[in-house]
Formats: structure tokens, sequence, C-alpha cells
């Protein structure tokens, strides 16, 4: 019923080989008419292969979803250029997820675009990642004698080398300080793999994790074929994944759910503790941590001697593991999700976000992160956690 709902009020999901024959002629679209069959496409295809979509139809109600699409195309008919279409065609998105889905300007497009404007070239997916914005890498602090910060930014994967140096750099200060603050309230996320050197200094215990499971449709198998040559070429790890996921995908049939590991629950220890641990880590969240931070916050809470501090986290780890499907106009790539966790129903993330152990008040002015900061440490060495106005100076 849903799926028929999807398929009335939008074009549906054009035969890939059809879709590649089109693009060629929609190229030359103007910007309205272009973004229109963007619009079109995107319900159908949802349904059939977003791995949340199906389910969340019902919450949101099919006559708001009707009505929101029915807005939409009025809207996109007056668009005049690719960026405004880009931000309808996302605001719409949001009434289906508000995170791990998301319409971005096509590598070729982008190309195409540069070089017609200014006949210079632009990078393309194949080309040499860009190096990591200094801005976004690990840092390391010392506060007083028994504390020290780590701010992480991101989990880029590109800030992984960071990580391990930044650790392998500072050893001494971590082994002489019991007292740890893990400061990711500006994490952008990223990849489970950057944060992994750190494991070792927090978890002791032996963790629990959860699994996923793989939507199987035909789009999101070619999906899962192209994606480490598209954006991660050469990267052996992501063709060995990639193939895990195309053999389980491949034995169930179309619109059932495969999962790579047979078990819902993975009891191992997945790296060798520390000797010399942390005795108190407190980490520091916020509502932009997202995505793999919020795997991070998961993770970690499983140490006996982590807490978690802050405000809740975004809400955007339920369904993951995103992949793109061109769109018709050949301008634009939309980034859905093919997975869900193993989780569900039990125990979402994305209706509240990770929900820290012990709340703290929002922060409103430039000075509160770093007021917010010295209150942590004063804590961890046995003060009030009660924020101090005027003790912030700025960002940490």
């Amino acid at each position: 019923m849903a799926l028929a709902w999807a398929l009335a009020l939008g074009s549906g999901v054009a035969h890939p080989a059809r879709a590649q024959g089109v693009q060629a002629a929609d190229q030359a679209l103007g910007a309205g008419d272009a973004c229109a069959k963007d619009l079109e496409a995107m319900p159908g295809f949802l349904m059939e292969n977003d791995a949340g979509a199906r389910g969340l139809l019902p919450q949101r109600g099919e006559q708001v979803m009707a009505a929101a699409l029915l807005k939409a195309r009025g809207e996109a008919a007056q668009i005049a250029d690719d960026k405004a279409c880009l931000a309808l065609l996302n605001t719409y998105l949001k009434l289906w997820r508000k995170g791990h889905l998301w319409v971005s300007s096509s590598p070729g497009a982008e190309a195409q675009a540069a070089s017609a404007g200014s006949g210079t070239t632009t990078a393309t997916a194949g080309a040499a990642p860009e190096p990591a914005p200094a801005t976004r890498q690990p840092t390391l602090r010392l506060l007083t004698s028994r504390t020290l910060v780590i701010h992480l930014p991101s989990f880029s994967p590109q800030h992984r080398a960071a990580l391990e140096a930044l650790l392998r750099k500072q050893r001494t200060a971590l082994l002489s300080h019991p007292n740890w603050i893990i400061d990711v309230r500006d994490n952008d996320g990223g990849a489970d793999s950057s944060y992994a050197p750190l494991l070792p200094w927090l978890l002791a215990e032996q963790p629990v994790s959860v699994g996923v499971e793989w939507l199987s449709t035909p789009a999101n198998q070619r999906a899962h074929e192209q994606i480490c040559a598209r954006y991660a070429p050469g990267d052996a790890a992501c063709v060995l994944f990639a193939q895990s996921v195309l053999a389980a995908l491949r034995a169930v049939p179309a619109g059932s759910w495969a999962r790579v590991q047979a078990d819902r629950f993975v009891y191992e220890r997945s790296v060798v503790p520390e000797k010399r641990r942390p005795q108190k880590v407190a980490v520091l969240m916020d509502r932009d941590c997202g995505s793999s931070c919020e795997q991070f916050l998961l993770t970690v809470r499983q140490g006996l001697g982590v807490k978690l501090l802050g405000r809740p986290s975004f809400g955007a780890l339920d369904y993951s593991n995103m992949r793109p499907f061109t769109l018709p106009s050949g301008r634009r790539d939309l980034w859905y999700a093919t997975s869900r966790s193993l989780r569900l129903p039990q125990l979402p993330v994305d209706a509240h976000g990770v929900l820290p152990d012990i709340l703290l008040p929002e922060l409103h002015g430039p000075d509160d992160a770093g007021a917010e900061l010295q209150a942590v440490q004063r804590w961890l060495e046995g003060g009030s956690l009660q924020r101090r106005p005027g003790t912030g100076g700025g960002s940490p």
C-alpha cells in the first residue's frame, strides 16, 4: 500500500539502462525541469531501496507526505538554478528522515559546470582526496597535572593517522594523567575505524556490539558494486567489505533483509587493552555529534570508568551505510541508507539521540564551551560540575 502511494505520487524508479540513456538529454534541461524530474524519482526509489523509508512512512502519515510532495512540486517548477534545487530537495527529504538522507551534486556534474564556467577542471571521485583540514585534526592539551583533554572534531578516515600519531607522541602524558576528557561536542562523524586507536585506552572489558541487516534490492546491489571504485579507488579493505555485503545480498530474494554476521549480538574483544589506562574518563557530547560519533558514544560508554556528559546527540545512526543513486537529471546524487541497526526496536537512536549519563545545561554564549570544559575538569578532580560564568575563555 505504502509503495503504491509513492509510485503514484512520484515517478518511481527508472530502469537503469533507460536512466543512463536519458541523462545526457536531461543535462540540457532547464534548472526547474531537471529539478522536477529528480523530485519525482525520489519517493518511489526510497520506498523500494532505502532501509528506513517503509518503516518511517506510517509514523509521518501518508497524507502529510503527499502534501509535502505536492508543495515541493510547485516550488520545483520555479527553481532558477541547481543550487536552489539542492536546497529544495534536501528540505523535502528532511520530512522523511533528519539524517543519513540527502542530495548532493554529482561529481561529474560539478566538473562539467566548473569547466563550462571557468575553463578549468574540478577534481572528481577518482582523484586523490584532499588533505584533511588542520582545524579538524585531533588535539591533546594538558589542563592540570592530573587531567588532560583530547579534542576530536571529526572521525573522517583522513584523521585516523593523525590520531595514531598523537597517541604515540603523547604516550608519556597519557600514562601520567589519570583523568581524561574526550571532547566530541562538535564532531561531524565519519568512519568507525577512525577512532579505533583510542579504544585500547578506554575499554578494558569485553564490549558487546549489535550488528546491522542490509536491504537487498537490484539498485542496492549495484550501489555496493560501484561504491569502492567511485569513492575509495584502490582501497582493498573497502573492496573486501563490499564483497561480503554483496554475497549476503545475493543470497536472499529481492526485498528481503540479509546479514553479513548471523548473530545479532557480537561478544568479542577486538583490541588488546592498554595495561595502564585512565582512571576516570568524561566524554563531552552535544547535538552536533552524529553518525559515527554516536557509534563512538555507544561503544565507549561500555567502559566501566567512562561517563557521558552534555546533551543528547543528533540522532542519525539507526539507518546507515550510505550509498549514492544518480537521479534522472544526471546532475545530482541521492544518498540513502542501505542498512538498519539490529538495535531496533529496543534501542533507537534517531528519535532522541544517544542520551548522556549526566545532562548538562545548554551552551548559550561563546565562552560557555570553555566554561563547561573547566567544570568537568573540576568534577574529575573532586569539585563541582556547576559552570562558573566568566571562566570559559572560548572554545577548548
